[in-house]
């Protein structure tokens, strides 16, 4: 027997203090075990096979839960009983710490609460990849027609990378050796793109999360409906320290790759709708949806009126603006418009979109013009 092998027996023969958490987490772990709720698989011990990940995983008070399972001879396998060790605990918590840290947060939190609520635990096998830079999990999505949202978390081991205040997915193209923004995603085979980047910010040492979410108006080619299957592929990423100046900077690019598969269902449940039709100007609100993460309008500007490109503010019933997240239009053959525009998340009753003419200058008492103002109801 080589040192190696002396050093790790020993290691395996000391005390590892459990934390009660932990504790808490495998008692109900065995429960599932004990009313056969978890399949068992046997297989030969093996223990030198991979011997530098066991080992490196060792010194993690939750790695006694796997130290158990291999002297006894039995792996359990099972995606849930995995996800009951908590090892990332709440992904959603930790993004909303990582938020309420941030000096500008990247969408309001109330948002991302709601999607919470509303999201699925993924379960399935294909929902973690792991290599040798760290394993990464896709552990929840959710889906409400409009837009798709899931978490992405990743956890590393290397400690020049745990100095990253964040990091970047990347993907290649084809045999192309460089490595470019983004990872690649595809829904039922098509192929999308996320309405941003895909970050994953450092929530403690060595784990970081991300919320990846994907537009259907930006992905028209897709049909967000029903049950549909969800790739993720990331060829690398691309690591951020702050520099000595105060700002972010890039100070490593690593290839891994990492392969997720999960299905997602669509829930519009809990969307409400309503075409108010209200009107004034010729400038028509014709479509109001709120969903749990967004409020979407559709709007007609008449050509001479679309000419302008006037600017659009949402107003609540108590008068504070809901901040608009993005516009898209379509002009028609008689040079009108329609015009899909998405809000953060509000659940109010009554609103007022206002529609200013910004390219005509001041008016009388220096502001912008306005166009038109329009109430309109979510009603019942």
């Amino acid at each position: 027997m080589g040192n190696y092998e002396q050093d790790f027996i020993e290691k395996m023969r000391e005390e590892i203090q459990i934390p009660d958490l932990v504790n808490d987490k495998l008692n109900e772990s065995y429960e599932k075990i004990r009313q056969d709720e978890v399949k068992m698989k046997m297989k030969q011990t093996g223990l030198f096979k991979n011997r530098n990940r066991f080992y490196r995983s060792l010194t993690a008070a939750a790695a006694a839960a796997c130290t158990i399972a291999a002297l006894s001879g039995i792996f359990y396998m099972n995606p849930a009983l995995a996800q009951d060790i908590p090892i990332l605990g709440n992904v959603f918590g930790r993004l909303q710490e990582v938020r309420e840290n941030s000096e500008y947060p990247d969408k309001d939190k109330t948002a991302y609460e709601n999607i919470s609520e509303h999201s699925e635990p993924v379960q399935e096998a294909g929902n973690t990849a792991e290599n040798e830079i760290g394993t990464m999990t896709v552990s929840d999505a959710y889906c409400d027609g409009y837009d798709m949202y899931f978490t992405l978390s990743l956890r590393v081991e290397d400690e020049e990378l745990k100095t990253a205040g964040y990091v970047s997915a990347m993907h290649q193209e084809g045999e192309d050796d460089a490595l470019y923004e983004l990872g690649k995603f595809t829904i039922n085979q098509k192929q999308v793109w996320p309405t941003e980047a895909t970050v994953l910010r450092k929530a403690e040492d060595g784990v970081y999360v991300g919320l990846c979410r994907i537009n259907a108006s930006s992905n028209r080619d897709v049909s967000f409906e029903g049950q549909m299957t969800v790739n993720v592929d990331i060829n690398g990423l691309t690591a951020y320290r702050e520099s000595n100046l105060g700002y972010m900077e890039t100070f490593q690019e690593i290839k891994g790759d990492w392969s997720m598969q999960f299905g997602v269902e669509t829930d519009t449940s809990s969307n409400r709708t309503a075409e108010p039709n209200a009107q004034s100007n010729g400038i028509i609100v014709q479509k109001a949806v709120q969903t749990p993460s967004n409020m979407h309008v559709t709007c007609y500007l008449p050509a001479e009126l679309a000419e302008k490109n006037p600017a659009f503010v949402l107003l609540e019933e108590n008068g504070n603006r809901v901040q608009n997240e993005s516009a898209m239009y379509n002009t028609q053959d008689d040079g009108s418009q329609i015009q899909e525009m998405v809000f953060n998340t509000s659940q109010a009753d009554q609103f007022v979109m206002q529609v200013f003419d910004k390219n005509a200058g001041t008016d009388g008492n220096g502001g912008v013009p306005l166009i038109a103002e329009i109430p309109f109801s979510m009603g019942e």
